[in-house]
């Protein structure tokens, strides 16, 4: 194997093909953790993007800023009550700056299994900037852990509670543990009255199984689910699926976001929970996650 091919490999373990940055890039660092491996990268245009295991985790770009807004604002524009937050994932702050936008916030958790992501979403300094030092905030706490075994131990209460964390795959099958019926139903212990839990369900323009199965396993949990999806086709030719899961009857009447966003705009609220009929045929196909399969995963690999 020659020097060019070799490195292009191991280049490979860091950024994969299908997430590489367009144009000339630089990479800043690599690192292998007990979990994955990492790579931050800065663009020619001086936006940064941090790898996990080959693909895009976050970064300090506007579909970053989508991404946060459309997750974390519709859940709080639908609570009464927005004074403890826990996060599941986000490492990088971007979502945790949005709920810090709120003033009856009072406590933020935020739980990653790898101390490595906490670190560059504290200290490196363009993320930082972009996240205006939310994991630095004295009402946020960050904690290294899992977030199951977390959630298993710790029998506080949360208003909201945000899960943005990567899709199970054959590669990466203990994240399904992060998507189950019995993770949910555990969450469901974890919610005040009147709390919620949005969830991050991947892409529903590539994978509208993986959507509605998600949907399905949170109503097997017993919990009423409100989907909805951001459209981004014409920018990033994506269309990204979320959910709000609570143990009361939801609609998209309740919503009322009390703050400035730049994106969820009124004509984009209404939009947000029609789903149209070639995403809704995938429907039937849909199946419940448990602790005991792989539905998730199988999905992803099909894909």
């Amino acid at each position: 194997m020659n020097y060019k091919k070799a490195r292009l490999m191991s280049l490979r373990d860091y950024i994969s093909k299908e997430d590489e940055p367009d144009g000339k890039y630089r990479i800043l660092r690599r690192m292998k953790t007990p979990f994955q491996r990492i790579a931050v990268v800065k663009q020619k245009n001086g936006k940064v993007l941090v790898y996990g295991d080959g693909y895009v985790m976050f970064g300090t770009t506007d579909d970053d800023n989508m991404w946060a807004e459309a997750l974390v604002h519709a859940a709080m524009g639908v609570v009464k009550k927005q004074r403890r937050i826990l996060m599941i994932g986000g490492g990088g702050g971007i979502t945790t700056r949005e709920a810090l936008r709120y003033d009856e916030v009072k406590e933020i958790t935020v739980v990653d299994i790898d101390s490595k992501m906490l670190d560059i979403g504290k200290k490196l300094k363009p993320l930082v900037k972009f996240n205006k030092g939310s994991l630095n905030n004295p009402k946020v706490q960050t904690i290294v852990q899992d977030g199951r075994s977390f959630a298993e131990k710790n029998q506080k209460k949360w208003d909201v509670i945000v899960i943005d964390v990567p899709e199970p795959s054959y590669n990466s099958p203990g994240l399904s543990r992060l998507y189950s019926r019995e993770f949910y139903t555990l969450l469901k212990k974890r919610l005040t009255p009147g709390g919620v839990i949005v969830i991050a369900c991947s892409v529903i323009s590539e994978m509208p199984e993986f959507c509605w199965s998600v949907i399905a396993t949170l109503k097997a949990a017993g919990l009423y689910v409100l989907p909805y999806h951001f459209d981004v086709m014409k920018k990033y030719g994506e269309d990204w699926c979320f959910c709000i899961a609570s143990t009361k009857q939801i609609s998209p009447g309740d919503m009322n976001i009390s703050i400035r966003t730049r994106y969820l705009t009124s004509a984009r609220l209404k939009s947000m929970f029609k789903f149209s009929s070639k995403y809704r045929r995938k429907c039937i196909r849909r199946k419940i996650q448990t602790d005991r399969n792989r539905a998730l995963a199988d999905i992803h690999e099909r894909y």
